[in-house]
């Protein structure tokens, strides 16, 4: 068999393995372009949750009742807290609560017991957006895995390096997904890194009971805060 045959069925055979490649890394691709928009949509819900925290602290008047409040549904810390100070935009981004009561006192404590339900609610829609933000980040560095490991990256990278530039653009095997200059550099382009939730910068969901489970905690420290701070609940509750 001529050799120049030989050579041209072992260059179609590489380039059908390049070929392979690149399509299964672009299905990678995808695959962590997803996880990206699922992260964006769970910062979204983070902060419609840190809102709630937000009202629930503003309710709250001083750091002590604060703290307090932490403690009564079983957290060690305060959610948020590095953002606590004078921040009042939340109300922007929360819907009004309409209370009724015989007296400012039991208004008081109907308006902090519905904000902690509304609360808990949101807490329970970020929990399951973080869960299967986690889930598919594990299904990627699994998909990741397999991937490198059927694909001989030291072989793909000799051939793709004995290639000139104006070759491998016109062959279109990189598709867009790469720039000549980073063709140049293929080494680096071609290494996926794991993706992790922690890249995205969200705190981890907090455990929080039911209000049915803490209503008279709750209800009980509404009333310590609507004594001390009795003067300004006008404001509050109208």
């Amino acid at each position: 068999m001529p050799d120049d045959f030989l050579s041209a069925m072992t260059q179609e055979v590489k380039e059908e393995v390049i070929h392979n490649y690149l399509y299964e890394r672009r299905l990678i691709e995808e695959q962590i372009n997803y996880v990206k928009e699922l992260a964006k949509h769970t910062i979204q819900i983070q902060g419609m949750l840190y809102r709630r925290f937000a009202r629930i602290y503003d309710l709250l008047m001083k750091p002590e009742f604060i703290k307090d409040f932490a403690l009564k549904i079983g957290l060690k810390d305060v959610p948020f807290k590095e953002r606590m100070a004078d921040d009042k935009e939340y109300r922007k981004g929360v819907r009004l609560i309409k209370i009724r009561g015989l007296t400012d006192r039991s208004k008081f404590k109907n308006l902090f017991l519905e904000s902690y339900k509304r609360l808990h609610n949101w807490n329970n829609q970020y929990l399951e957006a973080y869960k299967d933000l986690i889930k598919e980040c594990e299904a990627v560095n699994h998909n990741l895995k397999k991937f490198e490991d059927n694909h001989d990256l030291l072989t793909i990278l000799n051939f793709l390096k004995n290639m000139d530039i104006e070759e491998i653009t016109k062959k279109h095997f990189m598709g867009d997904n790469f720039s000549p200059e980073e063709i140049a550099s293929i080494e680096k382009t071609m290494r996926f890194k794991p993706v992790r939730v922690e890249q995205f910068n969200l705190i981890p969901p907090p455990s929080l009971p039911k209000l049915t489970d803490v209503k008279d905690q709750m209800a009980s420290l509404a009333d310590s805060v609507y004594v001390q701070y009795r003067n300004k609940m006008k404001n509050i509750i109208k």
